[in-house]
Formats: structure tokens, sequence, C-alpha cells
């Protein structure tokens, strides 16, 4: 992998752990008039979302950006998927914006991904590579 290709990938990666950071510390400030389900949801999704951009930027490139995608779509979704009740517009704003940052990160990570594969081969970053290990 060159050197500006991983660059663009330790950013996507970064992207989702920010988002991700972000869900876990800004839902206990939220508004989500005591709704527990909101909450919970909430804090979950951030720790998905910041535990699958660590295992990205451990090495496991491929997989990671299927798995950005998919979370980063339901939480993209889940003011609508888990009925979110009505009044929570932060609530809805903030798992809407890092729903779409990460989706686009993961489908980011999967055009790259296939581009890269197309042109040497299959792409195989050494486990740690990120990391300087």
């Amino acid at each position: 992998m060159r050197k500006t290709a991983m660059k663009v990938e330790i950013a996507r990666d970064t992207v989702v752990l920010v988002g991700g950071i972000a869900l876990v510390l800004c839902t206990p400030w939220l508004n989500t008039k005591g709704d527990q389900e909101v909450t919970g949801a909430l804090l979950i999704y951030g720790l998905l979302l910041a535990g699958t951009a660590l295992w990205a930027m451990n090495g496991a490139s491929r997989p990671s950006h299927w798995l950005h995608l998919i979370v980063g779509i339901l939480v993209l979704i889940s003011p609508w998927m888990l009925q979110f009740p009505a009044g929570l517009g932060t609530a809805d704003f903030v798992a809407v914006v890092v729903g779409i940052a990460a989706t686009a990160a993961g489908l980011l990570g999967i055009i790259a991904a296939g581009r890269l594969h197309g042109a040497s081969g299959p792409a195989r970053t050494k486990r740690g590579a990120y990391l300087g290990w």
C-alpha cells in the first residue's frame, strides 16, 4: 500500500473513531428527555464505531470498511428505526451526522479497496501497520 493511500485510510478510520467517541461523550448531554432506550442505543452505536475504527487501525483493513458501512447505516437510520420520541432534535441530528460520516468512510474505503485490489492483486496490510508494530 502506498504512503498516500495509507494516509487516506488512516484519515477515514480516524473520522469513524472521532464519530464514535463523539457519540459516547456527548450522549449524556444530549436532550433525550430521560429516554433510556435512546441513550443506550447512542452509547452502543458509539462504542461499536470506535471499536471498529480501532480494529481497522490495527490492520484488519478490508472487513472493517464493511463494518463501518453497516454500523454507519444503522446509526444513520436509528432515529427512524428506533422511533426516537418527538422533541429529540439534537439527538436525531447527532445520530444522522455521525451516521453519514461513518457510512461515507466505509463506502469510500470499499471503493478504494476495490481499486487497489483490481490494480495489484489482493491488498494486504500487515497487522498493526498503522500503529508501527
